[in-house]
């Protein structure tokens, strides 16, 4: 059953991967449903890696009564996760939220760059927990490495960071619609 389990939640973080990819690679209403759902699968897989990774928690923490160190196995271990879930979960916010300015293409250039960033440093992330999630240490023990552990929260502040960029120029640096002839002609 476990074997299943992680087969799902690979397969998720693989069609986020692919929707990315679609994202990249097309334009208009399609990028954009592709954003959205890659958004989406990517963190129905992190919640469902952290199910499994609370789950490895309160059975190793049972007869410890310490709340001190249940909290922080929580914060140390799903830490990564976490940050990741609240970067995605502000960049799908201000996608839904600013969708009609996106779709109508009245937001400026500097918007999809730093949207790709994001994306490239989510694909990093991906690639990093890919990795792990097929090692075998993470199987027995259900745990990240230190090092791996410390670059995903490396990888995830900048993520965040990017995020609050992006939210910065959708809520600040959004046209009404008015165009001028040289930014058209272009």
């Amino acid at each position: 059953m476990q074997n299943l389990y992680s087969s799902i939640y690979k397969s998720f973080i693989l069609s986020s991967v692919i929707c990315f990819i679609i994202y990249i690679f097309t334009t208009e209403n399609v990028s954009y449903g592709s954003m959205v759902t890659g958004y989406c699968t990517l963190t129905f897989s992190l919640f469902m890696i952290l199910f499994v990774i609370f789950n490895n928690i309160l059975e190793t923490t049972k007869n410890d009564s310490s709340t001190y160190k249940l909290i922080s196995n929580i914060l140390f271990l799903s830490g990564p996760f976490i940050l990741m879930l609240i970067a995605i979960g502000l960049v799908l916010y201000l996608i839904i939220f600013y969708k009609n300015k996106i779709l109508s293409q009245h937001i400026p250039n500097s918007f999809y760059t730093f949207s790709n960033i994001n994306i490239l440093l989510l694909l990093i992330q991906i690639y990093i927990i890919y990795n792990n999630l097929n090692n075998s240490n993470f199987e027995e023990t259900k745990k990240l490495d230190k090092i791996t552990s410390s670059l995903l929260y490396l990888l995830g502040t900048i993520t965040f960071i990017n995020s609050i960029i992006i939210f910065s120029i959708l809520r600040y640096f959004s046209a009404d619609g008015f165009q001028s002839y040289f930014t058209t002609a272009l």
